[in-house]
């Protein structure tokens, strides 16, 4: 009993073994067979979904025209600029920019703007994701990705020969919204947006326009400008016509706490590279608006603007010259007078009209230049001021002037005419109040432009 259980125990453990064995095998195979079947379904659909991500890309920077606004910038250290894209389905695409490095490149001197435009290649590359890649040299936008040295920036301790500006021309494809494309440099991974344009504009004018709007934004002229936080708070901005703006708290000590950051002029405003927080306000773009100040995207309260008009008509550096062609009421008579009482005086001719601080008296003048045999005469009046809110000033002729201003005045009456319609109280305007070069002076009917 005992050897035949044994020779039957064996043969049964033979056979569970041999079962066991196949059913292994079976499961490693099915195993198997699903593992690859899993890979080559999650594969093709990665391999598909980036193919359709490709072609949506394609199709929406090519539809409608095919032009679009970049906002680039090559690193933190330098302003923006914008660039003019148009992309063809045959895979050229315009480029067109105005900017002191293209200047540089046809031989401008210093800081000028140069319109270049040039047509190259472009696609749509696959990668971890879609990429934009300007995949053929253009002069007018690869200067920036050109690891050569820097011409202009030539120091003896400098040399950017290796890198440049380092400079991104390819991008990452990050997402598409309501005509804005977000993308990502692709080496140096600086964010950056692009915005569809009409197709019909013209490259140059819109290029032309967009220095344009930079130079009514910021004068050199004007020292610092103000952001208007809405908790009345402000901000002092230097060096504003730089792009690279020095901001700091209005009554902090500027050298320790003041910040550096770089914005580019757009065609309709300015943008921060990145955000910046101002007592708790989140700052990224502003919006050009009709008087000339800027209004913040984000919370559409911030401003950017001059000081006051008033105190800008008084910044002892200032010179403004009287536009003799657009006055009106008594100032109209008054200078018509002048000019006949002066040609009657000997052939002279009025070439101008300024007003000016003295600081040897602490008094405002109005110089009036007399042109006589080549030469410049310029009998001066002496006024009073004082400011009177945030956009009117207060003028008083004091009944003296320079040497000059006596002799003239016996001579031309109108001089005194003149100086007396002065004596009153005027509200000031202007065409931008971020950049109020042009100071327009009203009392009544009676007004005049002056220029800085």
């Amino acid at each position: 009993m005992c050897s035949t259980f044994n020779h039957e125990e064996k043969k049964m453990k033979k056979f569970l073994n041999i079962s066991l064995l196949s059913l292994i095998a079976l499961s490693s195979l099915m195993l198997g067979s699903c593992k690859n079947e899993v890979d080559e379904i999650f594969d093709e659909d990665a391999v598909a979904r980036l193919a359709k991500a490709q072609a949506e890309y394609i199709d929406i920077l090519t539809s409608n025209g095919g032009k679009w606004q970049m906002e680039y910038y090559a690193n933190s250290n330098e302003p923006g600029y914008v660039y003019l894209m148009t992309f063809r389905n045959d895979g050229s695409v315009t480029i067109s920019g105005k900017n002191k490095w293209i200047g540089n490149l046809t031989g401008e001197p210093g800081n000028t703007p140069v319109y270049g435009s040039q047509t190259s290649l472009w696609e749509v590359i696959t990668d971890n994701g879609p990429v934009l890649s300007f995949n053929s040299f253009n002069k007018f936008f690869h200067l920036f990705a050109d690891p050569e040295d820097i011409p202009s920036l030539d120091t003896e301790d400098t040399d950017e020969t290796g890198y440049g500006h380092e400079g991104d021309y390819e991008f990452d494809l990050m997402s598409y919204s309501n005509d804005t494309l977000y993308i990502t440099g692709k080496k140096y991974g600086i964010d950056m947006i692009m915005t569809r344009v009409n197709g019909s504009v013209d490259d140059q004018v819109y290029m032309d326009e967009v220095v344009a709007m930079a130079d009514s934004f910021f004068n050199s002229k004007i020292p610092q400008v103000y952001i208007n936080l809405p908790n009345d708070t402000r901000w002092i901005v230097k060096n504003g016509a730089t792009s690279i703006l020095k901001i700091f708290r209005e009554g902090a000590d500027e050298i320790s706490t003041a910040e550096t950051h770089n914005v580019i002029i757009t065609h309709d405003g300015l943008s921060f590279m990145n955000p910046i927080t101002l007592d708790g306000y989140v700052i990224k773009s502003f919006i050009r608006q009709a008087d000339g100040s800027l209004l913040c995207r984000e919370d559409n309260t911030t401003t950017i603007t001059a000081d006051d008009l008033n105190r800008v008509f008084t910044i002892p550096t200032f010179v403004w010259k009287g536009d003799t062609t657009k006055m009106g009421g008594a100032f109209v008579q008054e200078v018509n007078s002048l000019k006949n009482e002066l040609n009657d005086y000997g052939k002279r001719k009025l070439s101008s009209i300024q007003i000016s601080y003295n600081a040897d008296l602490d008094q405002y003048q109005v110089a009036f230049g007399c042109l006589y045999q080549k030469r410049t005469f310029y009998p001066t009046f002496y006024m009073t001021y004082e400011l009177v809110g945030e956009n009117q000033i207060k003028f008083h002729y004091t009944g003296q002037g320079n040497d000059a201003s006596t002799v003239y005045a016996e001579k031309c009456p109108s001089f005194i005419s003149y100086m007396n319609s002065m004596s009153t109280t005027f509200t000031l305007a202007t065409s931008s109040l971020l950049a109020p070069v042009d100071m327009k002076l009203v009392d009544g009917s009676n007004y005049t432009y002056w220029i800085l």
